[in-house]
């Protein structure tokens, strides 16, 4: 009876890992850059680095031969950039493409504040158009 509880624990263990590794995001079935490979449900974190970590993740980016890693730690998900090229090209000729302002559906939507500057996303272009009046 034992056995029984012991299989039923590892198959839920089993299920819920498979589970969480499914994503609800719209990019989720964009691939990852290649990373080391991982234990399962801890994935990378035995072998993250204490110190010196640009070291070991330098090391890990010419061993798979890419400027652009990824590690996985417990589930959380860490890209790292390697060299100045990759850097430059996400965060300064790309930057358009991955950052924005957080969506606030209560402040835009619900109370109407979507006219506010400070809760438009990035690149939004309003005209605003005023009406003169003759007196």
């Amino acid at each position: 009876m034992y056995y029984l509880d012991v299989v039923a624990a590892i198959t839920a263990v089993f299920i819920l890992h498979r589970l969480s590794k499914r994503k609800h995001s719209p990019y989720s079935h964009l691939p990852l850059p290649p990373g080391p490979k991982g234990l399962p449900l801890i994935g990378n974190l035995k072998d993250l680095p204490s110190g010196f970590e640009w070291q070991t993740y330098h090391k890990w980016s010419r061993d798979l031969n890419s400027d652009i890693i990824y590690i996985n730690a417990a589930g959380q998900t860490i890209i790292v950039l390697d060299t100045a090229e990759a850097v430059t090209e996400l965060f300064e000729k790309k930057s358009s493409i991955y950052s924005d302002r957080a969506r606030m559906p209560m402040i835009n939507e619900l109370m109407g504040w979507s006219f506010n500057f400070a809760f438009m996303p990035y690149g939004m272009h309003i005209l605003f158009c005023f009406s003169v009046g003759s007196t």
